[in-house]
């Protein structure tokens, strides 16, 4: 494999992954602004229409299904995603989250990254050997801008998408996290910065946290089997393939007709959407993206919207949104961990959330330093590990997916 091209398209595909990165996350927040409080009604049916679209989009795209990091991963095992993704992507996830869905946004950047990257390694004729480094450093470059965090997109390749990293690869990755990074600043808005939150105590309060994340794990995880597109997908199916064949057995095929259409993607999309208008409508923090670390309020009230903020991305899995899982990690940490006597407040919070919920330990270290500054490292490194601890309690991370998802049809 020749270097010089390699490194060229790499930092090519940073520069242009932090672009979309940025786009993707202006373009969420102006929709988001649109429905913040419009009336009660309006709320509700936007949502409903959010996850209809993400219906729609996935059943004629179905690889831009699913959060985006798990078919990423199972993308670089094998080939790298086509460019027809980002686009479906962008519109399913953007509509979803800038309507009022809860998820994150990095999710998608990186699916939205690693299908332009491929497509830009295709375009100028690259090895097929070039392919998945030159998607891997738009990955990175993603990241990257959206966080203002390099290393963060340098680690999270490493660490969780691509097996064996390293050589050329590995350099091509890292020009790719710098010129996402260099994009990013210098576009308009700014990165993620968590507030300076610290609060005595002790740092096994990181315990809690990752507890939390372990709860959003399993939340997920039943979103997703309900949808048929995370992790539950297979057990999905068959539980509805049971539930039908014995209602074929106990009455008449009518009963398996009302029930194949309750289990279908549309009606799930019109229930969830509600559900989740009704959680965003008792408590608005709870909706779209969130700032992680920017709640305020006593431990009760705290407490609350990280529970709630669970529900309710649950529930927009369920639905069938196309949304990140990175993102309610970091807001579910940082509340908790700003509620919770925990050294180093939101960040070793949002740490141990991240490390419990994606069993990704270094890439919340990283991430957590980089929002919050290096003062922060020992009890972020503490918590961290803590948190992956409790993750254990979890079979599968959120960043696990055994086979190819799509969205269950109807």
């Amino acid at each position: 494999m020749r270097s010089g091209p390699l490194l060229l398209a790499a930092a090519l595909a940073g520069v242009v992954a932090g672009v979309a990165a940025v786009a993707f996350g202006q373009t969420v927040g102006a929709l988001r602004s649109l429905v913040a409080g419009a009336p009660p009604a309006v709320v509700v049916l936007a949502l409903v229409a959010g996850a209809l679209l993400c219906v729609a989009v996935v059943r004629f795209v179905p690889d831009a299904g699913g959060g985006g990091i798990p078919q990423v991963r199972q993308a670089f095992a094998g080939s790298p995603p086509r460019g027809r993704v980002a686009g479906a992507k962008a519109l399913a996830s953007g509509v979803m989250l800038g309507s009022g869905g809860s998820g994150g946004a990095e999710g998608p950047v990186v699916h939205i990254s690693a299908a332009l990257g491929s497509a830009l390694a295709r375009t100028v004729r690259l090895p097929p050997a070039s392919v998945r480094p030159v998607a891997a450093a738009a990955v990175a470059g993603g990241v990257a801008a959206s966080f203002g965090a390099p290393l963060a997109g340098v680690v999270l390749v490493a660490e969780v998408l691509v097996e064996g990293l390293g050589g050329v690869e590995l350099v091509a990755v890292a020009i790719g996290s710098a010129a996402g990074a260099l994009t990013g600043w210098a576009l308009p808005g700014e990165p993620l910065r968590l507030p300076d939150v610290v609060a005595g105590g002790s740092p096994f309060g990181g315990v809690v946290a990752g507890l939390f994340g372990v709860v959003l794990a399993w939340a997920l995880y039943a979103g997703g089997a309900w949808s048929g597109w995370v992790r539950g997908v297979a057990g999905a199916r068959r539980a509805e393939s049971r539930v039908v064949a014995g209602s074929t057995r106990m009455v008449s095929g009518r009963v398996r007709e009302v029930v194949d259409w309750a289990c279908s993607g549309w009606v799930r999309a019109v229930a969830g959407g509600v559900a989740v208008g009704l959680l965003v409508l008792a408590v608005p923090g709870a909706a779209g993206v969130g700032q992680p670390g920017a709640a305020v309020g006593g431990l009760g009230v705290l407490l609350v919207l990280a529970v709630v903020k669970i529900v309710a991305t649950g529930v927009t899995v369920g639905a069938g949104g196309v949304v990140g899982t990175i993102g309610p990690a970091l807001f579910v940490g940082a509340t908790v961990g700003s509620a919770l006597p925990i050294a180093g407040g939101a960040a070793a919070g949002m740490a141990a959330c991240l490390a419990a919920a994606s069993r990704a330990p270094a890439t919340a270290v990283v991430l957590a330093v980089e929002l919050s500054g290096l003062d922060l490292l020992p009890p972020i490194l503490l918590a961290a590990a803590l948190g992956w601890l409790a993750g254990l309690l979890t079979r599968h991370g959120v960043f696990d997916v055994p086979e190819p998802t799509r969205l269950a049809g109807g």
